[in-house]
């Protein structure tokens, strides 16, 4: 038995919050996911939380390369997050199952209930505005949070509103990280996604993917 295992954290641009609208995972381009996916291909997949099964007549979810910047992505999710009622920060998970029955797919999908930032040049936008707004005070926020095993006061400063480009719909509220009285996102690169996760409040970088194979002997039938 061989299980393919493919597990990412979602992005705004990736729930269609961007402005294509399109709904998908990326691919990070140093993950090969050839082995699981046969390229352009419509998949017979289950939900393992409803036991909803997406089949080529019901869906279109599949594994693409866009050609722009050869990224390869699984499209067609959109039903699906609306579904899971997905959020920025939230785990989907897709599997491939090699058994004796043959090859068939899966999908789990884990509300992680993050409060989530991205780096922009010199601050962060806030991507889960629902999950800050407990910690409101006034324009700012403030949060305890657990840094290297010890607890610290965030300060989620606002700093200005404006657009990202001239040609940008709407504006953005962005801020600074501030940890007694000093400003952290010097300890970040650009567009790196920052979170403050609810198992303690732990604030630190969001990893965005994980990838594993597992390999394993099969149970003889009892004769």
């Amino acid at each position: 038995m061989k299980i393919y295992s493919f597990i990412k954290r979602l992005n705004a641009t990736e729930l269609g919050l961007g402005v294509t609208n399109d709904t998908y995972i990326a691919i990070p381009n140093e993950v090969n996911l050839s082995d699981m996916f046969a390229n352009r291909q419509a998949l017979e997949i289950e939900d393992r939380k409803t036991g909803t099964l997406f089949t080529p007549g019901n869906s279109n979810i599949m594994y693409v390369q866009t050609g722009q910047n050869n990224q390869e992505r699984i499209s067609g999710l959109g039903k699906y997050y609306e579904m899971m009622d997905a959020k920025v920060g939230d785990e989907i998970l897709i599997e491939r199952i090699e058994d004796k029955l043959g090859v068939h797919y899966a999908m789990d999908f884990y509300h992680r209930n993050a409060i989530v930032f991205q780096k922009n040049k010199d601050y962060v936008e806030i991507l889960t505005p629902e999950m800050i707004e407990p910690y409101a005070v006034e324009k700012d926020y403030i949060i305890d949070v657990i840094v290297e095993g010890r607890t610290e006061s965030l300060l989620v400063k606002f700093i200005e509103k404006r657009k990202k480009k001239v040609t940008s719909p709407r504006e953005t509220e962005f801020y600074d990280l501030q940890i007694r009285g000093r400003s952290i996102l010097g300890d970040y690169s650009y567009q790196e996604y920052i979170e403050v996760i609810d198992d303690g409040n732990r604030l630190g970088r969001m990893k965005t993917y994980y990838y594993s194979l597992i390999e394993a002997e099969e149970g003889k039938d009892n004769e």
